[in-house]
């Protein structure tokens, strides 16, 4: 991890002019898994505006602890490692375009080493509302994920509130049979299930520098890229339930805000139903 942080320092300090760096601290807990009990994660952002658009870079560390639920036996932690990257530019004031990559570091998983790249588009059609189409192709060594977004938001402004809302779709189709092919079980799974059409509604408020969010999916996803690309659920984890919730307060240089999220699913090698995974997280925001 510290030559992963360095590495990550020093590409920051070429950009002398960046915008902002951002820290998010959290733990993860984990209800009816059938090796996964508690973890921690860390995520590191660098973002660089310029005058047409917007250059991130982020690393994310989580480590999991696990134990057999029947057996009651210590299995090897989990580690796993992201590195991401997020290219945006405005051609005109209604047009953008974006591409994007993740990287994962898996000690586990036979989605280590996986690579995601995007590329999307927006429209502003004028008075906050607005469109985004986005496609991300998961290249994994025993299968590849095609993902097709589609959101529409409209933001709302007074004299100390402002407000946006979105909702939109995600299309998820999985080229490939088998999620471990060269291992044994219980990890072997064969895909009984190629396509899914998640579909997302978010909600964020700003009145006087607080900040709060809500947000939900609805339908059954896996494998899911999400925040523009900056993040990817990359193991075999069905999910069916998601909701998310943040609180926070923004100062002139620096942003504090709390998180939760909440998901329900099924561990498809597992054959393990109904577990749940909350997450508590801190994030810390420096403008500079």
């Amino acid at each position: 991890m510290k030559k992963s942080l360095l590495l990550f320092l020093s590409t920051a300090s070429l950009l002398c002019a960046s915008s902002d760096i951002s820290m998010t601290s959290g733990k993860k807990e984990y209800q009816n898994s059938m090796t996964k009990v508690d973890g921690a994660t860390f995520n590191l952002n660098l973002s660089h505006k310029y005058e047409n658009g917007k250059i991130s870079l982020g690393y994310l560390k989580d480590d999991v602890t696990r134990r057999h639920s029947i057996s009651n036996v210590d299995l090897e932690d989990l580690d796993v490692k992201k590195y991401n990257g997020l290219y945006q530019h405005s051609i005109t004031k209604a047009v953008n375009i974006k591409v994007s990559y993740i990287g994962i570091v898996d000690n586990l998983a036979p989605t280590n080493d996986g690579k995601i790249y995007g590329i999307g588009a927006g429209y502003k059609f004028g008075k906050g509302f607005g469109a985004k189409l986005d496609y991300y192709r998961s290249d994994y060594e025993p299968f590849n994920v095609n993902q097709y977004d589609a959101e529409l938001y409209k933001g709302f402004k007074s004299e100390s509130l402002k407000a946006r809302v979105a909702i939109g779709t995600k299309m998820i189709r999985i080229d490939g049979d088998t999620y471990n092919p060269n291992d044994s079980v219980p990890k072997q799974y064969d895909f009984y299930k190629k396509s899914y059409n998640p579909v997302f509604v978010k909600l964020g408020l700003n009145y006087q520098g607080y900040v709060a969010g809500v947000g939900a999916f609805f339908g059954k996803r896996m494998f899911t890229v999400m925040d523009d690309g900056a993040k990817v659920q990359h193991h075999a984890m069905e999910q069916d339930k998601t909701y998310m919730a943040s609180l926070g307060k923004k100062f002139k240089n620096f942003d504090i805000v709390a998180k939760y999220s909440y998901q329900n699913g099924n561990e498809l090698p597992e054959k393990r139903d109904n577990v749940d995974t909350k997450v508590v997280s801190l994030n810390l925001k420096y403008k500079f």
